[in-house]
């Protein structure tokens, strides 16, 4: 009798590239097989950098495309991406502004401005992280000074939320 393989699926979104890991168990040995890979590239957008939104999904699709021309088809997928970076939508999961980039450097400084209303104190023991200026509470700062955010609903979420 053959026993059907579960796969598991990683999809690792690094700084400068981009891959697909095939997991699975056979004969009790646990395999990992790269299934795609691919570059990721910043680029200047009006001053900012930016990651390349439409081109990451594309190439998350298409290592998937692949797992499914293999007959390798994943049980379970995962993503792993920067941690620090976001893409704000809006009501009809749309998106609003640009994939900006950690390594933007609109974020400096912020640290200080951020820590006159909330002490280092209450973000560390709400975050547990250290403190550097690409952190998405400063990055939201950054975003905050748009006309269409208020600033303080973001840092109060963030800060004094419950739901993490």
């Amino acid at each position: 009798m053959v026993s059907k393989i579960d796969y598991f699926l990683a999809i690792d979104l690094g700084a400068s590239s981009g891959r697909h890991l095939l997991g699975y168990i056979e004969d009790n040995k646990i395999h990992l097989e790269e299934i795609h890979r691919f570059k990721n590239e910043l680029y200047l957008k009006q001053e900012k950098i930016c990651w390349k939104l439409d081109y990451l999904f594309d190439e998350i699709i298409l290592g998937m495309k692949k797992c499914k021309e293999l007959n390798k088809i994943p049980t379970s997928l995962a993503i792993d991406t920067w941690g620090v970076d976001f893409v704000l939508l809006d009501k009809n999961n749309k998106v609003i502004d640009d994939f900006i980039s950690y390594r933007d450097k609109r974020t400096h400084g912020l640290i200080d401005e951020v820590t006159k209303d909330i002490s280092k104190d209450i973000i560390y023991k709400k975050t547990g992280i250290q403190f550097q200026d690409f952190n998405t509470l400063y990055q939201l700062k950054a975003t905050s000074k748009k006309s269409w955010i208020k600033p303080h609903l973001f840092l109060w979420f963030l800060i004094f939320s419950t739901f993490y």
